[in-house]
């Protein structure tokens, strides 16, 4: 059995934005090749999960297992943890082509946590609003902003998404599903270059930082 395996997430139908942006080709490549490319060179079993209606059309190196995903964001991780018997599984968002190797690297090194997330601090003033009026201003000192990728107990995530099915609950990532039943969550400190594509206006920022026009550090 493979002590670790990865699943990308690559399923999304882009409501946001308006289209499915996991394939659009950035530098001559599709968006969710770069984040497949750099959990090659890690972990021996890697998941792409696909839209079903693509599946079988979309090319993937040799090794990949592709699988069809769910409704949401987490149904489609569910069947990708289901294809693996890893003790370890770590997710990741295609749209966060930026992640480092080395943010796979620590979030799969569990030491004493059943799952790790990559997060980082809060910048600004964050504040509290209901409809159009400001509530209060949150202590940001306490805050942080989480990003993919984060790594699990497979067993446990399992448990944690089973559970969270019969009680109809989604969270916004997976590690909101540990934090809900009682689970030990560590973080890792990720990166403000770390960002996802989520509207249109992301995509040239992208295009500029994977295009080496700017130096990530």
């Amino acid at each position: 059995m493979k002590e670790v395996a990865c699943v990308i997430l690559a399923a999304g139908e882009g409501k946001r934005i308006g289209f499915r942006k996991q394939f659009m080709e950035i530098c001559g490549k599709p968006l969710y090749m770069y984040s497949l490319e750099k959990a090659l060179k890690l972990f021996e079993e890697v998941i792409l999960v696909l839209p079903k209606d693509v599946l079988e059309r979309v090319p993937v190196p040799e090794g990949v297992k592709k699988v069809p995903g769910g409704k949401e964001r987490q149904d489609s991780v569910l069947q990708g943890i289901l294809e693996t018997e890893a003790e370890v599984v770590v997710i990741h968002d295609s749209a966060r082509p930026l992640a480092t190797e080395e943010m796979f690297r620590q979030v799969s090194l569990l030491g004493e946590f059943d799952g790790k997330v990559v997060a980082v601090p809060s910048r600004d003033t964050l504040k509290e609003v209901s409809g159009e009026t400001v509530l209060r201003t949150v202590d940001r000192s306490q805050v942080w902003i989480s990003q993919t990728p984060q790594g699990f107990k497979r067993k446990v995530l399992l448990e944690c998404h089973f559970r969270a099915r019969n009680e109809g609950f989604y969270g916004t990532d997976d590690a909101s599903l540990l934090e809900r039943y009682g689970y030990k969550v560590g973080v890792v400190l990720g990166s403000y270059w770390n960002v996802k594509v989520t509207y249109r206006e992301d995509i040239q920022f992208l295009e500029r930082l994977l295009c080496k026009e700017f130096h990530v550090p």
